[in-house]
């Protein structure tokens, strides 16, 4: 590691900067990543490979192989019963073969986006056109299902209420915690880090991963160098309970009175990469 990389203490983790360059190359002792998919074995969605979820309320899904592209594509409106709350849903492309993987790279681009909040419940309507998510550790406080399971997140973030040409999205590093037996709304984030902005129309690639040996998480945006997130090794008590490593796009849609507010987004999933003995020939 560089000597040099700053490093900050906060309940348990350690963030500091980890000088490589993309594409990473894996730790000392662990698998290198190969293609898990690149889209061009099948025109339908193989299903050793691939299992699709959704989540929350979602109002339009479209999911199809395009190009040797996978397009994914989640629309909602909001409620106008009230000006409080909003509502999101979202669709997950999992990965199959769960036992080897513990990182996994994938190239984006966001093919469309529109966002349409509202004056009276502000900050609420947005857009996460993708997240990448692999599973870790259980921190053993509870045997109830997922309770504990820790996860890595980098999570792509459109613009609230309103997008323009002059738009951005922002890329954070997420360490998250489920609590609750299902992880569904208890899934919270014990860490953030914003690492990275970028052009709403431009194609980049997100990397996660997981070194358990050395009791940190590796993530990265294009060819930006890898970011370390350190965590007290005494928080890995097991492997997680619920295994899982995907590629999201998630809505949220504000209630208001005023009309229907709109989260749209259509993302492209290029090539896919995990550790090689993941792969499902």
């Amino acid at each position: 590691m560089n000597p040099s990389a700053k490093r900050l203490a906060w309940t348990g983790l350690v963030v500091a900067g980890f000088v490589s360059l993309w594409p990473s190359p894996a730790p000392a002792g662990h698998e290198a990543v190969g293609v898990y998919e690149d889209w061009r074995g099948s025109s339908t969605l193989r299903s050793d490979r691939w299992l699709v979820r959704e989540d929350g309320q979602n109002e339009e899904i479209a999911l199809g192989i395009q190009g040797h592209r996978l397009t994914m594509r989640n629309r909602r409106e909001g409620a106008t019963a009230s000006d409080a709350g909003s509502v999101g849903g979202v669709q997950a492309l999992l990965a199959r073969n769960l036992s080897n993987i513990d990182r996994m790279e994938a190239d984006l681009r966001v093919r469309n986006l529109e966002v349409s909040g509202c004056a009276a419940n502000p900050g609420q309507t947005l857009v996460r056109p993708a997240l990448l998510a692999v599973s870790a550790f259980n921190d053993g406080t509870s045997d109830a299902g997922q309770t504990g399971d820790h996860a890595i997140q980098v999570q792509v973030n459109g613009p609230i209420d309103t997008v323009d040409a002059a738009s951005v999205l922002t890329v954070q590093a997420n360490v998250v915690r489920c609590l609750n037996a299902a992880c569904t709304i208890g899934s919270s984030p014990v860490f953030a880090l914003g690492i990275a902005t970028l052009p709403i129309s431009t194609p980049f690639t997100l990397r996660a991963a997981w070194d358990r040996p050395n009791h940190r998480f590796l993530v990265g945006v294009n060819a930006d160098p890898d970011v370390e997130l350190a965590y007290d090794a005494a928080l890995d008590t097991a492997n997680a309970r619920v295994p899982f490593a995907s590629v999201r796009t998630a809505v949220v849609t504000a209630n208001c009175t005023a009309g229907h507010t709109t989260a749209d987004v259509e993302v492209e999933v290029g090539e896919v990469r995990t550790n090689v003995s993941a792969i499902v020939p």
